[in-house]
């Protein structure tokens, strides 16, 4: 696999961070996606806030922060190291240079499923904002 960029700077490059450190924040530009090469990783909405909603916990092998260079938009949540992690990152230019090169089929196909985890994840949002959870009770 080709690890330079057109413009000759590295396209896939390992970093690491220490437990509790945040690797992205939501809201963020989209500027990499990241593979886990060792660690854990937590992806949390309101990281910064009182109250994080952790939405996964991600291990080895699995990839983060893909959605946002798929659409552009900015980042759906935080990537926080639950442990000392080590990364693969892949830059936004690198992972755009191996979507054009997808059949074009397929590649609509992919952003398709992207517009509509982005969909599910707004309203999922929206939603959960509307409802007073001190209101709640247990159903008896």
């Amino acid at each position: 696999m080709n690890d330079e960029n057109k413009d000759g700077s590295t396209a896939l490059e390992e970093i690491s961070f220490t437990a509790n450190s945040i690797i992205f924040e939501e809201g963020d530009a989209g500027d990499a996606a990241y593979i886990i090469r060792s660690g854990k990783v937590v992806i949390q909405k309101g990281a910064r806030g009182s109250e994080p909603l952790q939405l996964a916990e991600l291990g080895k092998g699995t990839v983060l922060g893909e959605l946002a260079l798929f659409d552009g938009r900015p980042r759906l949540a935080s990537a926080v190291a639950l442990t000392n992690v080590t990364l693969i990152r892949m830059s936004r230019e690198a992972f755009l240079d191996r979507v054009s090169t997808m059949d074009p089929a397929m590649k609509d196909i992919v952003l398709t499923m992207v517009a509509r985890v982005r969909n599910m994840a707004d309203e999922f949002m929206r939603r959960k904002a509307e409802v007073n959870w001190s209101d709640w009770k247990r159903p008896e």
